[in-house]
């Protein structure tokens, strides 16, 4: 599918260059990053989730989120925070905006 984009939303790819320099940087090995993907891929697949882009990144997301909290100083706490502030900015911005973080 040439010219077509390869992520239905920026964050997607967003979070994979967030791991992809995390690695890249020696904060987290790749194989933690791969196990902890496959798992939540499976937890996925066994919770009866679609097997779809939506359910990949989620789980994307979700390792992300355990290797910071495993590997890293930001708490759980933190993240959860930044989710939510992300989340409350994103409700607020209009359709086609780019969505800004205060």
């Amino acid at each position: 599918m040439d010219g077509e984009p390869v992520f239905d939303e920026p964050w997607q790819a967003q979070v994979l260059a967030m791991v992809d320099t995390l690695i890249a940087n020696g904060v987290i090995e790749a194989t933690a990053w791969s196990d902890s993907l496959g798992s939540e891929l499976k937890k996925a697949q066994l919770s009866g989730a679609s097997d779809n882009i939506t359910t990949y990144y989620k789980a994307v997301l979700k390792a992300l989120e355990q290797l910071l909290d495993r590997y890293t100083d930001i708490s759980e706490t933190e993240v959860s925070n930044k989710r939510d502030a992300w989340e409350q900015a994103y409700l607020a911005t209009p359709h086609g905006q780019p969505v800004n973080l205060k």
